[in-house]
């Protein structure tokens, strides 16, 4: 395929949500990630592909500039721009020949969200693990469209049992977003809604591992994920994680020695760490998905809160729901109160998965699940989203000056691009255990500061949570313990 009939695949439409700009580099991404852009392609100049898709030059300035951000590209003076060498060689692959879905007719602590709560008639501050802030959502949106359910005689079927599947309005709306935001090639049978995206990790694993089959995870990684595989019996194989993300390589060498069924990751924001999976290792990790025949399971909590450029496509977007199971939440989004989420998977995994749901939990909330259904039928879902990050940036900005000015020398962290936490690593002089046990003294609890061990000495600070005056209290008593 030429150059120009490349570029010529860029479809633009301009009635979706997604900006035009976005939807150019996220068809770039797929067109390098396939193979059919190869590593040191020379692109096509800025003009020319303006002029190509009728769009203006600084649309196309703006495409390359987020692709050199997310590591894609790499322009050199006088020379052009150019498909980053770093990435892996790939043969071109028709994605549109795989096996598509059959469209059907017809220490353990309760991360508590809020800033303070009350333990025998003390207040107790919470400095979470990275949770959105309640208040800062149209509660009164959510409140309208929950009450106009129980008004109309029109929803009185949603007050049976309904499908195990969740609501059908709901997963057809999930159709359409998750497509528009991340590019994922999904339909209705494909989306299982789930109590929270913990449900979710549970019944991939569930149907994918038998007792002492292995699984991947990341070291140091999400204890949520920890706790399933010891439940279900699984052997857990650690690999390192590194600025990079997961340090891929240590995979394929575990898959040469191993049968490994599922491999775990975050990619988007690496839970705890917070970095990014590199598009190298994106990349690698789906062919080594293909080569030795494990599923990827994708938790990407917190796709939505990226801040310094647009948020990284997951790897679902590519595969297609092949080798990759992809979870998220409304509850990590809006509120942990919501308890919503969501499974993508094959067809034949979501029908497994509704099985087991159905021993456990026939169906969810067939009335709040409509409620958001409607919410993102009406935009209103990415309008808090939208408020909700704007917010959320300034925060993780005045966080991050207030660690730096109280505790340069104790503190090590990098300001992170997206998620709602810092990962903070303390100075080896100091005892995280025992800081944790001085500040409850002083009614502070870092909540998740037990989770990850002596040996790291580090834990997440979450700061989407607290208002600047809050953040200024917490900083305060934290210093006096330290």
């Amino acid at each position: 395929m030429g150059q120009n009939s490349l570029y010529n695949t860029i479809k633009i439409e301009r009635e979706r949500a997604i900006p035009v700009y976005l939807q150019i580099v996220n068809t770039l991404i797929k067109e390098i990630q396939s193979g059919r852009l190869r590593p040191g392609t020379k692109m096509m100049g800025i003009k020319s592909l303006s002029t190509l898709l009728d769009v203006n030059k600084k649309t196309i300035e703006k495409v390359y500039i987020e692709l050199e951000l997310q590591q894609w590209i790499k322009s050199v003076p006088r020379k052009g721009t150019f498909v980053s060498e770093k990435l892996p060689e790939f043969q071109p692959k028709n994605w549109n020949n795989q096996p598509k879905t059959k469209v059907k007719k017809g220490i353990k602590i309760d991360p508590i969200n809020s800033s303070s709560y009350i333990i025998k008639n003390k207040k107790v501050l919470i400095f979470d693990g990275g949770l959105p802030d309640p208040r800062v959502i149209d509660n009164q949106a959510i409140g309208r469209a929950h009450r106009n359910i129980f008004k109309s005689d029109r929803y009185l079927n949603l007050f049976s049992y309904t499908s195990a599947y969740g609501d059908e309005v709901l997963r057809k709306e999930l159709v359409k977003y998750l497509n528009d935001t991340r590019g994922i090639p999904c339909n209705e049978e494909n989306i299982l809604i789930t109590r929270g995206s913990q449900m979710a990790i549970f019944l991939s694993m569930k149907i994918l591992l038998k007792k002492n089959e292995a699984a991947i995870v990341g070291m140091p990684g999400y204890f949520g994920t920890n706790d399933v595989l010891e439940y279900l019996g699984a052997k857990v194989f650690n690999v390192s994680v590194d600025e990079d993300g997961l340090v891929v390589d240590e995979i394929e060498e575990i898959c040469k020695k191993n049968k490994i069924k599922v491999v775990y990751v975050t990619p988007h924001h690496h839970h705890p760490t917070t970095v990014s999976l590199s598009p190298a290792r994106r990349m690698n990790l789906l062919r080594l998905a293909e080569t030795y025949g494990f599923h990827i399971i994708e938790d990407d909590y917190e796709y939505d809160f990226h801040y310094g450029n647009a948020p990284i496509l997951p790897l679902s977007s590519l595969d297609g729901l092949t080798n990759t199971i992809y979870t998220g939440s409304f509850s990590k989004t809006i509120s942990p109160g919501l308890r919503i989420g969501y499974l993508l998977a094959d067809e034949k995994i979501i029908e497994k998965a509704v099985e087991i749901r159905k021993a456990i939990d026939c169906q969810g909330n067939p009335i709040m699940e409509r409620a958001m259904g409607v919410l993102l039928q009406q935009g209103e879902i990415d309008r808090m989203i939208r408020r909700s990050r704007n917010i959320y940036m300034q925060r993780r900005d005045y966080f991050c000056e207030a660690l730096n000015a109280h505790f340069s020398n104790d503190i090590a962290f990098k300001v992170p691009e997206g998620g709602l936490a810092v990962w903070a690593k303390f100075d080896s002089s100091i005892d995280l255990m025992e800081v944790y046990k001085k500040a409850l003294d002083k009614n502070l609890n870092l909540i998740l500061a037990p989770y990850f061990g002596p040996s790291l000495n580090a834990t997440r600070l979450g700061f989407a949570s607290l208002t600047f005056s809050e953040i200024d209290e917490y900083m305060g008593i934290l210093k006096k313990v330290i």
